[in-house]
């Protein structure tokens, strides 16, 4: 058996088969059979007919039809051993030739992907490190004394005041027309809003003070430029608001909120344990978009050759994924497809950009993981299964060790070698990475940069 192949765009390669006369003989020889074995033929039993008994009563171009398909998968199939060929995709026969010697055909497979990264370390993200100010801070102990916040109804009926929890009906409107859509005849839904300046817009706020139980007001506020809603950005918004229900908000002393916190602190202990907690929230969060910025730019730079059917496929994982997501609330992806009113493929498809993007951040990843050469020793995975286990209870630990070391030891060897690589990433977009490695030739478990790409 001849094979040729030929690299096509999209990492594709096609293959010209052509046939030893062995392999058609034995095609044909086999075809036959078949033929002998559906069919009675005149003076003989079902199977016994020979071979040119059968390409006489049948004619010949029949006897290469019936071996065509046969003879197609089992040379495909060796020519693949043959020169080590891999498929990651269904392959697609593209053209046969059986009419006459030699027989050949022509069928392509999708590959492996190529990835070409550019300097990847040459690329910089401007980085200055941010402090916890005084807001972020005041915040962040406001919100640990909100968590214990008391409701409870006024010993009196009275107008609305700073401080008060709003439970209200509320509608808003621009240039006339409703900007949430709900069911005809449905009621407008209830909210709880918390009469403060800060958590209300200007002019939302002044318009509710004073309101009591029952009233209804309608309010205009202007909407500030960055509003997440880009339709009301720097316009006029008009909200109909009907209070239901006034309830005063209690909140807990100061020097009661270590003990609220089930902390054994002082109160200054707890805002400097607040205060750390937040610097180290900050950093992170920092870190995180300084990599995030890092991986757009590698992306845009890095050249790749993939193949469709390894996006389909990709694809295809998102959008069973986020079934399973949904699966947590009771409903199916089939349910999810009928009410968008999509068919599986429809939402594959619509998958594809987004999965693209992911399998070319993920493909970018493993050739940094291996030109960096990053893995994970023994020793470092028994660091990691360690301070896992510690995470666990103490009836709970023993059994969290044993899954850990053995069924799952790859998983916690790719978490390691992924906190590497992040910490790499950084590294290089702010220009204090260690130096190269000379030779890229180490065998890191690849499978960690996917989880790189998800966070």
């Amino acid at each position: 058996m001849k094979v040729t192949s030929e690299k096509l765009p999209k990492s594709l390669l096609a293959l010209d088969i052509e046939l030893d006369k062995e392999q058609v003989e034995k095609g044909l020889d086999r075809a036959a059979r078949r033929l002998s074995q559906k069919y009675n033929i005149p003076g003989f039993r079902k199977g016994k007919a020979p071979r040119f008994i059968v390409e006489n009563y049948f004619g010949r171009p029949a006897l290469i039809e019936e071996a065509s398909e046969d003879l197609v998968n089992k040379a495909f199939k060796e020519a693949l051993e043959q020169e080590k060929i891999n498929p990651v995709g269904r392959a697609n026969l593209e053209t046969v030739k059986f009419d006459e010697p030699p027989f050949s055909f022509r069928v392509t497979v999708p590959v492996d992907p190529t990835t070409a990264l550019p300097d990847y370390r040459a690329i910089r993200v401007p980085y200055e490190p941010r402090e916890v100010t005084d807001a972020m801070f005041d915040e962040a102990m406001d919100s640990r004394r909100e968590r214990h916040v008391v409701l409870r109804e006024p010993e009196e009926a009275r107008p609305a005041k700073q401080g008060d929890q709003l439970t209200v009906q509320l509608e808003s409107f621009l240039d006339g027309e409703p900007l949430e859509t709900r069911d005809e005849g449905a009621d407008v839904p209830e909210t709880n809003v918390v009469l403060e300046p800060g958590r209300l817009i200007p002019g939302l706020y002044e318009g509710l003070l004073g309101i009591e139980p029952g009233e209804t007001r309608e309010i205009t506020a202007h909407m500030p430029e960055d509003h997440e809603n880009e339709r009301v950005r720097d316009k006029d918004v008009s909200f109909k608001v009907t209070l239901k229900r006034l309830q005063d908000r209690l909140l807990p002393e100061w020097d009661e909120l270590p003990t609220l916190e089930e902390e054994e602190i002082t109160l200054d202990e707890l805002r400097e344990k607040t205060r750390n907690e937040l610097a180290e929230s900050v950093r992170t969060n920092q870190e995180r978009e300084t990599i995030d910025a890092y991986l757009k730019q590698l992306v845009e730079q890095t050249e790749y050759d993939i193949p469709d059917a390894l996006i389909e496929q990709e694809a295809d994982d998102l959008l069973h994924q986020r079934g399973h997501e949904l699966e947590r609330y009771g409903i199916t992806l089939d349910q999810m497809l009928q009410y968008r009113g999509q068919t599986h493929d429809d939402a594959v498809d619509e998958l594809k950009p987004e999965a693209e993007e992911r399998l070319k951040t993920t493909l970018a990843l493993r050739e940094i993981v291996k030109n960096e050469e990053l893995t994970a020793s023994d020793d470092e995975v028994d660091a990691e299964v360690e301070r896992i286990v510690g995470t666990y209870e103490d009836d709970q630990r023993e059994r969290a060790r044993d899954l850990l070391s053995h069924q799952m030891r790859s998983t916690v060897a790719s978490s390691v070698i992924d906190k590497k690589l992040r910490e790499r990433l950084f590294q290089i977009a702010t220009g204090v990475a260690p130096e190269a490695p000379s030779v890229a030739e180490a065998q890191p478990a690849v499978e960690a940069v996917d989880d790189a790409t998800n966070e």
